[in-house]
């Protein structure tokens, strides 16, 4: 994966997936296609003379073939890859998933994250389009996560069910598991008479926030953190933009808000509005910024303390679990990435994002909204190039979310700090092994609440191990 961070602008590339047009990895500089020698002729001189033929040279080596063409249907300009991403996990509690992860959620187990087609076709004539589709355990996370907040993963969906007064698990309400997601969807086309300077995208898109991305091999360790796993995934809508020379892009958007393809912000008539600009002023420096804002449903007023020492059957749990939480309130959320490097193979990056919700504090005594909610992040990279084929990551990460509209728990910070490492010993092979340590000052790991299958008693901290492979064609 290193060698496509090399070789082009790694903030652009991970954070504006409407550019992404092809992935894969960059084969290494010994494994590129090697130009034919020139064959052995006579020449003639200046003068009309024929010079004498030089020695015939040796043979050369034979040249490593090129990689196949991922052209499918060549009178139409039709691309098609792919990858697939497998993975195994240990987990020495008794959790039955390994909560807060966006993928690698299965806990003492080998798993299969997520098998990926992606169909497009560039605009260079003036039309595009990007169909891409997942399969697997990821994509049905990837569908559950269509919400803001933690409460959407695995399952549990944004509501809660009751029967009799026995409250049931939070992963047995939302939509039914699906192992396949259509992450991206949409038309783009370059704006005629513009010198291919404005371009404009239509249908559903990956976010322009944060550094890290849906697709595993864009990313630099095999688990996302929190910034990624508590913002946005996909915006749907329409999307402009505007390249006035060859270091600055800038974006403007009008979408249905985080994750929902399609607009349910009941009594409001007013989408989000998306911001971006993504720059690379000198060769060392890319700057990546983004910002979301407006009405957004709540979803949940969302405690799980709160709804343990109630009761499902109360009317402040009816309240709570309906309330007026599908009324739109207003939420801004951004994000700033900073990619400093290669310096002497060390590269630095920082990813810092803040969010408001009006009305997103709720009252534990009567589940309903009380003030607003913030919650912000910071989340920094280190990676050293070992070699052409060898990395050596480093994460440290740290999640307030004061209010609990994010995690459930209000006053929650977390962090977490994990070490990768990265070899591809062939080419479109990328495999890992993670070590990764998470802590809280809330009991937030193997907890009940979140997951039925966990057991035992609730965690403040945990500890992993992932292992990894991911085939890209």
């Amino acid at each position: 994966m290193k060698h496509s961070h090399r070789s082009r602008l790694v903030t652009v590339s991970l954070m504006i997936p409407a550019l992404f047009l092809g992935f894969g990895l960059a084969q290494p500089s010994g494994g590129r296609a090697l130009a034919d020698p020139a064959p052995a002729s006579a020449a003639s001189s200046s003068s009309g003379t024929t010079t004498t033929p030089a020695p015939a040279a040796a043979a050369a080596p034979a040249a490593t073939p090129a990689p196949p063409s991922d052209l499918v249907v060549p009178a139409m300009n039709i691309h098609l890859k792919g990858f697939i991403d497998a993975y195994a996990q240990y987990n020495p509690t008794s959790a039955g998933t390994t909560d807060f992860r966006a993928y690698d959620y299965g806990a003492n187990s080998f798993n299969i994250n997520m098998a990926q087609l992606k169909l497009w076709r560039p605009d260079d004539d003036g039309v595009g389009f990007v169909l891409r589709a997942d399969f697997g355990p990821g994509a049905y996370a990837s569908a559950q996560n269509f919400s803001p907040g933690y409460y959407g993963a695995l399952g549990g969906g944004h509501e809660f069910a009751s029967n009799g007064t026995t409250l049931e698990a939070p992963n047995a309400a939302g939509m039914p598991y699906s192992s396949f997601w259509m992450e991206e969807a949409y038309i783009n086309f370059l704006v005629p008479d513009t010198n291919k300077e404005l371009e404009v995208y239509t249908g559903q898109f990956q976010t322009l926030a944060n550094f890290e991305v849906i697709q595993p091999y864009g990313n630099w360790m095999i688990s996302d953190g929190y910034t990624f796993f508590l913002g946005p995934y996909t915006q749907t809508g329409v999307r402009v933009h505007y390249a006035p020379n060859s270091t600055t892009n800038l974006y403007l958007g009008v979408n249905n808000g985080w994750n929902s393809n399609f607009q349910s912000n009941e009594g409001s008539y007013f989408q989000d509005l998306e911001l971006g600009l993504v720059a690379n002023p000198v060769s060392w420096l890319n700057i990546n910024f983004s910002g979301y804002l407006g009405p957004q449903v709540r979803n949940m007023y969302f405690d799980p303390l709160f709804l343990g020492n109630i009761g499902s059957g109360s009317p402040a749990a009816a309240q709570y679990t309906n309330g007026n939480a599908n009324t739109p309130t207003w939420r801004n959320y951004g994000a700033f990435v900073v990619e400093v490097g290669p310096f002497a193979h060390f590269t630095l990056v920082t990813d810092d994002s803040y969010g408001w919700q009006a009305e997103g504090e709720i009252s534990q005594s009567t589940g309903m909204p009380v003030g607003n909610a913030t919650w912000y992040s910071s989340e920094n990279f280190v990676r050293y190039d070992l070699s052409d084929t060898m990395d050596l990551v480093a994460r440290y990460e740290v999640f307030f979310d004061p209010n609990g509209f994010m995690t459930g728990i209000p006053g929650t910070a977390i962090n977490d700090e994990t070490v990768d490492f990265q070899w591809n010993f062939y080419p479109n092979l990328i495999s890992r092994i993670e070590y990764r340590h998470d802590n809280s000052n809330s009991a937030l790991f193997n907890n009940s609440l979140y997951s039925s299958a966990n057991r035992g008693p609730a965690l403040y901290s945990q500890d992993t191990v992932d292992l990894e492979l991911i085939y890209t064609f």
